[in-house]
């Protein structure tokens, strides 16, 4: 994998998260969130959020999955990309929910549970465009696939 490669699929996922997030949170679910938000949450909460540590943040999954994708599971292609982003993104958001959930009155566990839902989405979305960003080319004069290779 080119560093070219990677280095681009890092700037469309993040760009794939924060947009996401900033659609799912900010948008659509912001309701939902606070309804279920424990008492005294919004004592925690920054107004305004510092958006250079939400943008880090994005940054950091976005190269931790180019490395999970590309490098480690070798997934290429969209759907890998977007199943191993989604295995990934449970996985990960389950054990920080859990942790959170147990640690700190924040939400309550329907709106945690939920939490691991679109974290889920976000990071399996993420993942498709990432493995299309990442996929390998077939090398040139390969059958693979072609008619007369399925045929014989």
């Amino acid at each position: 994998m080119s560093i070219v490669r990677f280095a681009i699929a890092v700037i469309v996922g993040t760009l794939i998260l924060l947009v996401l997030g900033f659609i799912l949170y900010a948008m659509v679910f912001t309701g939902y969130f606070a309804a279920n938000a424990e008492p005294g949450a919004a004592s925690v909460a920054k107004d305004p959020p510092e958006m250079l540590f939400i943008y880090l943040s994005e940054l950091i999954l976005a190269v931790l999955m180019c490395l999970v994708i590309g490098c480690w599971a070798g997934a290429s292609g969209a759907v890998a990309g977007l199943r191993t982003g989604a295995v990934f993104g449970f996985l990960m958001s389950l054990a920080i929910s859990m942790m959170f959930y147990g640690t700190v009155n924040y939400m309550n566990l329907q709106a945690t549970l939920f939490d691991v839902v679109l974290t889920t989405v976000r990071v399996a979305v993420a993942g498709a465009v990432i493995g299309m960003v990442l996929r390998r080319k077939q090398p040139t004069g390969s059958s693979a696939g072609s008619p007369a290779a399925v045929t014989r």
